[in-house]
This record gives C-alpha cells, sequence and structure tokens, in this order.
C-alpha cells in the first residue's frame, strides 16, 4: 500500500486544477470517483471529484468553488491516460452533463466479476477481500454539497480513490488477455453517449411491469412516462416526485375516464391529482382516439424443436454453472430466448462482454466440436479438444 496521506489536498480553483492535471502528464492511469447529490433534483448535481494516480498523489476538486473544469476534461478525454472507476455508470452520467465522457475507462465492478465476486460487487467488499483493507461506509448517505466539508467526508471521499489505485493494479494482474479483452466490449457499451441523454419517448420502457400490460394499457403507460419525464427535465425534479412507477402503472391497467376516478388509484397523492389530474386525464383520452399508435408486440420466435430443446438444456446448465462459480446474484442474466438465437445462428455474437466470453464462447466451441462438457464432483466443466 501507499503510504498514509496526512493533508487533504483540495483543489479549488482552476490554477491549481491546471497545474495538478499538467503534472500527470506521464502517469499512464488514475483511479476517478465522484460525489454527486440527487435527492430533490432531476438532474444529479456534482459536488465532488477525487483522483489518486499510481504513484499516490491524491486531489478533491471542488466543482462548487470553481465553473472551469475545462483542464480536467481535456485530461478525462487523454487517449493515452486510463480512467479506473468502481461501479462507472453513474459517475459517467453526471460527468456527461458537464460535456465529458471519459475514455478510455476501466471499471474494477465488471473486472471483479472474473474473480468471483459477482457482477454488482460493492468496492468496500472487493477492496476487504483482496487488500484486506476494511473500509468504512459512513458517509453513503451525506450531503455533498454542504460546504466546508467536514473531517469525516473528506476521510470518506478519500478512502474511496485511494483503495481504488489500490485495487487496480491488483485485479489486473489476474486478468488474462481473453477476459481483458471481453472487458473492452463491456467498456466500450458503458461509453454509449446515448446512454446518458434524455429520450422522454422512451422512458416508459425502463417500466418493469410495462411488458404485463396489453396493448393499449402499454400505450397509456408510454404516454403518462413520456409526459412524466418532460416535466421532471423541465422542473428539475425527481421522476418519483412527479410520478410514481407503481402509480403510473396502476393508472395504465385500469384508466379512469374522469378526474374524480384518478382518486380511487392506489397510492396515488391527492395534490398530484388537483394538480395534473385534467393533464393525465387528456393523455389518456389521447391514447384512446388513437388505437394506431398502440404498441405491436413481436411476433414470438418459433418454439425450439425437439434436437433444440436438449442443446437449450445443455445451454441453461451451462448458464446456472457459471452462475454458481463467478457468484452471480442471478441465474437469468441471459434468457433463454437469447440462448435459442445464439444455438440458432451461429453469427454475429449475440452476447456481448464478460457475456459473451462466460457462456457464449464455450457454447459455441462445444456445439463446433471444439470442445466437450461433463459433470464432475465441481458441477458442469468444459475440456476443450
Amino acid at each position: 500500500m501507499t503510504q498514509p496521506i496526512t493533508t487533504i489536498p483540495e483543489i479549488t480553483t482552476p490554477e491549481a486544477l491546471t497545474d495538478f492535471c499538467a503534472s500527470l502528464h506521464q502517469t499512464p492511469w488514475i483511479a476517478v470517483d465522484t460525489e454527486f447529490l440527487r435527492v430533490n433534483t432531476y438532474y444529479p448535481k456534482l459536488c465532488l471529484i477525487q483522483i489518486a494516480t499510481p504513484e499516490g498523489n491524491v486531489a478533491l476538486i471542488d466543482p462548487l468553488a470553481f465553473d472551469d473544469l475545462s483542464a480536467l476534461w481535456a485530461l478525462f478525454k487523454d487517449p493515452d491516460l486510463v480512467k479506473v472507476f468502481h461501479s462507472a455508470r453513474q459517475d459517467l452520467e453526471v460527468l456527461a452533463l458537464h460535456g465529458c465522457l471519459p475514455t478510455p475507462i476501466f471499471d474494477t465492478q465488471i473486472a471483479a466479476l472474473f474473480l468471483g465476486y459477482g457482477h454488482l460487487a460493492g468496492l468496500a467488499r472487493v477492496v476487504e477481500a483482496e487488500l484486506n483493507w476494511p473500509m468504512t461506509k459512513d458517509q453513503t448517505r451525506t450531503d455533498w454539497s454542504q460546504r466546508p466539508l467536514q473531517p469525516d467526508q473528506l476521510r470518506y471521499a478519500l478512502e474511496d480513490v485511494t483503495s481504488l489505485a489500490e485495487l487496480y493494479p491488483r485485479i489486473l494482474a489476474q486478468l488474462d488477455p481473453e477476459q481483458k479483452q471481453a472487458l473492452e466490449e463491456d467498456f466500450a457499451l458503458l461509453l454509449d453517449p446515448s446512454l446518458y441523454q434524455s429520450a422522454p419517448e422512451k422512458a416508459g420502457y425502463r417500466l418493469k411491469a410495462l411488458s404485463k400490460l396489453g396493448a393499449k394499457n402499454q400505450a397509456i403507460a408510454l404516454k403518462l412516462a413520456d409526459w412524466r419525464e418532460r416535466y421532471a427535465i423541465e422542473h428539475d425534479r425527481p421522476r418519483r416526485w412527479v410520478l410514481g412507477d407503481d402509480t403510473l402503472i396502476a393508472i395504465a391497467k385500469r384508466p379512469p375516464k374522469t378526474v374524480q376516478a384518478l382518486y380511487k388509484v392506489p397510492q396515488i397523492k391527492p395534490s398530484s391529482v388537483r394538480e395534473f389530474g385534467d393533464s393525465w386525464i387528456a393523455l389518456i383520452d389521447e391514447v384512446f382516439q388513437a388505437p394506431d399508435t398502440w404498441p405491436v408486440k413481436a411476433p414470438k420466435p418459433p418454439p425450439a424443436l425437439p434436437q433444440e430443446e436438449v442443446a437449450l438444456t445443455l445451454a441453461l446448465a451451462w448458464r446456472d454453472q457459471v452462475t454458481q462459480a463467478y457468484g452471480l446474484n442471478t441465474g437469468n442474466w441471459v434468457g433463454k430466448a437469447e440462448l435459442l438465437t445464439l444455438l440458432r445462428d451461429p453469427t454475429p455474437p449475440t452476447l456481448l462482454g464478460w457475456r459473451r466470453l462466460l457462456l457464449e464462447v464455450p457454447l459455441r466451441r462445444f456445439f463446433d466440436q471444439k470442445s466437450t462438457f461433463k459433470w464432475t464432483d465441481k458441477g458442469l466443466q468444459e475440456t476443450l479438444s
């Protein structure tokens, strides 16, 4: 481990930021973490950016103290400098709002999957297991917008990024070339700008219960979700404050015909009905009057043939074995439909990243007769021919 940090290197001016960024021109990678606030707004508010280098240099950059972060954005876009995150998605989202999507990146949470930690392992869990470094997570829900930052907040912020800087080379040393190549596919998916762009017309497709609704009810749910997203963006309010998911689905399941009937929807806020009821009923009426706009369900693929059922059973068994071996949280990370597509079409790859390497690659090798599967005391195992 690097030596304990005894001072808090806060950066609160553009000049200090420029000097710090200039000092990193020879550095091959940096560990990055962010702290932000997203309690009563639609957009996350960036409150702190932490950086640690392989040499043990650390900086806490305060974006609330000054506006000119151009030196940092240039650093984040340097193609020769790897930016290391843990669970990068939310960090990338808040940085993308400032017009900066760092590239290239490395996400230790995804990489830790290959070490058996599952695909959603928290930083504290991996650091403690790999480095024997217990972390305190007592500031998870703190208000990062307050100034001055308190000693416990500064300690927490420093601990996150310094532990990440220690963890990265440890994980990297345990990955083989195939795993590193698969991770590049996962990281490329994270760097798709469309992930971080507001698209109100697509907001409804995030609703978990959407697929369980009929065509008309889906159309209502999509219409309400579109309206909710636009309102939340315009007024910078959390979408759940405008209309919760469960309430939205309840309206779509049994569409009220009048504002008065909205009051009977489970868990609905009377104040919301008074404020938005007329708008919601108007949207529902629009859907009823335009059946040609209702979603059309995609045709189901042909059912598995008898010989395909045998292969599908084997593919599901291998998926479940991978789930157990790598500590994944659920056995449904690839469904039957995707597996059937994989079995029927040899090209192009059905899956990407770690899913492709752990599932599709061995299955394709087996069906190309380049490997065999057999049951052992450790479960289903692949042996290359």
